[in-house]
C-alpha cells in the first residue's frame, strides 16, 4: 500500500473510527483497518459488539491494507502539522512520512482484522441533532449490570400514525436501571413500519461522541443488527436479543399531588442540600405543606441542612406529603430538561415519582423514592 493524503482528512476518519476501540484481550481489535482502494482509503476499527466505518480520499499509488494500533496513530497524526501525508507499508509495519518526520508503526496485515459488516438498508432518516438529544435525554438512566442486558441499553421504539392515540409517527427512547426511568418521545418520527430494538448501552455512548449538530442519519435494522449512516461514517452495532421490562406500566397513570417549580431553583437547593447527605444513600427529603416545599437532609455524621422554595399549581387530593429522594438521581433528570418549569406529580412516599416539564410530556422521569427510616 502507497498512499499520499492529506493530514486533516485522515485524522478525521480516524478520530472517528477509533471510537469503537475499546480494551480486550484480542491485540488485534486495539488496531485499526486501513484499506486502500482506488481513489479512498477505508478505514474501519471494531470491538466485534460495534464497528465504525468511515474513509477518506487520497491519490492511491498503490493499493493493499494494514492493521495499525489505532490510540498510537491517532496520537502521531494528531502531533503532525497541516498538510501532505505519505503512508507505505513493509510487510506488517506502517511507514508514516512528512517533510522531515519519520515513523515506523508495527500492526497486522489487513487480512487478520476480522471481517468487515455488509451493508445495511437504510430506511429511516432524521436530523443528527434529534437523535442525539433521544440519546442525551435517556442513556444515564440505563443500567450498568453487565449481567441484566435488558437494562443495560436503550430501546428505540418506533409507533406508527393512529397507534396510542397519536395522530403522527413518533419514536420513543426509553432507559432504566430498575430504580429510575428516562423516557422521551419525538413526534412526527419517519415511521413507515413499527420497530423495537435494544441498542447496548457502549455503543449508544460510542455513538453518541461522532454525532453532529447538522445533517441527518439515516438508520437501517436488520434482526439482530443496526446501521446509522451519515455522509462521514457508518456505525454498526449488535443488537441485544431479551425483552425490555413493561416499563409502560410503572408510569403512574394518576397522581395524588402534583406541584410545579422552578428548575434552576430546584437545582441549586437540591445541591446545596445534599452536601450533608449521608454519602451512601445521598438521601434528600421533600416535605410540601401549604405551598411550601422544604427540601432537608440529616446525617449522624455531619449534621443537617434545609432549604426552602416556593412552589406554584398545586393540585391533587393530598394536602401535603414527605417522600425521599436519592439527590444525584434528581439531579442527572433536571440537567437534561431545558425548560424553565418542571412539573412533578406525586402519590404517597412509597410509589414512584413523575418529573417532566411543564405543560410536556414528550420527556418524562420517573424515580423511585428512597424509604425514609422511622425516627425516635
Amino acid at each position: 500500500m502507497r498512499v499520499l493524503c492529506d493530514r486533516d482528512d485522515i485524522l478525521q476518519a480516524i478520530r472517528l473510527a477509533q471510537n469503537a476501540i475499546t480494551s480486550t484481550t484480542l491485540p488485534v481489535l486495539s488496531h485499526i483497518l486501513l484499506l486502500a482502494e482506488k481513489d479512498r482509503v477505508n478505514v474501519t476499527a471494531t470491538n466485534l459488539e460495534t464497528t465504525i466505518c468511515s474513509s477518506f480520499e487520497a491519490k492511491i499509488e498503490e493499493e493493499g491494507s494494514i492493521c495499525l494500533p489505532g490510540a498510537k496513530l491517532y496520537s502521531i497524526l494528531r502531533e503532525l502539522p497541516p498538510g501532505q501525508v505519505f503512508i507505505e507499508t513493509q510487510d506488517s509495519k506502517g511507514i508514516i512520512k512528512m517533510h522531515q518526520i519519520f515513523f515506523s508503526l508495527l500492526g497486522f496485515a489487513g487480512e487478520e482484522f476480522p471481517q468487515v459488516p455488509p451493508p445495511i438498508e437504510t430506511v429511516i432518516s432524521v436530523p443528527q441533532l434529534t437523535l442525539q438529544e433521544a440519546i442525551e435525554k435517556t442513556i444515564w438512566a440505563a443500567g450498568q449490570d453487565e449481567v441484566r442486558q435488558n437494562l443495560n441499553c436503550v430501546l428505540f421504539e418506533g409507533v406508527l400514525e393512529g397507534e396510542e392515540g397519536k395522530e403522527s409517527p413518533f419514536l420513543r427512547a426509553v432507559a432504566t436501571d430498575g430504580r429510575r426511568l428516562s423516557l422521551l418521545l419525538i413526534p412526527d418520527f419517519p415511521v413507515s413500519s413499527p420497530f423495537k430494538v435494544l441498542v447496548p448501552l457502549r455503543s449508544v455512548r460510542q455513538l453518541a461522541k461522532i454525532l453532529e449538530k447538522e445533517g441527518d442519519v439515516k438508520i437501517g435494522i436488520e434482526e439482530n443488527r443496526v446501521l446509522f449512516q451519515t455522509t462521514k461514517f457508518s456505525f454498526f452495532s449488535q443488537l441485544i436479543d431479551a425483552k425490555f421490562p413493561d416499563y409502560q406500566g410503572v408510569i403512574p397513570k394518576e397522581c395524588e399531588l402534583s406541584f410545579v417549580v422552578n428548575r434552576e431553583n430546584l437545582m441549586a437547593a437540591i445541591r446545596r442540600v445534599s452536601l450533608l447527605s449521608e454519602e451512601q444513600t445521598r438521601l434528600v427529603k421533600f416535605n410540601l405543606k401549604e405551598g411550601v416545599l422544604n427540601i432537608n437532609t440529616t446525617s449522624a455524621r455531619m449534621g443537617s441542612a434545609s432549604e426552602r422554595l416556593s412552589v406554584s399549581r398545586i393540585e391533587g387530593r393530598r394536602e401535603e406529603i414527605e417522600i425521599g429522594f436519592n439527590a444525584v438521581f434528581l439531579m442527572e433528570a433536571l440537567r437534561v430538561i431545558q425548560e424553565e418549569a418542571v412539573q412533578v406529580d406525586l402519590i404517597d412516599h412509597e410509589s414512584p415519582c413523575v418529573l417532566y416539564p411543564e405543560g410536556s410530556k414528550n420527556y418524562i422521569y420517573v424515580l423511585m423514592p428512597v424509604k425514609l427510616r422511622e425516627e425516635t
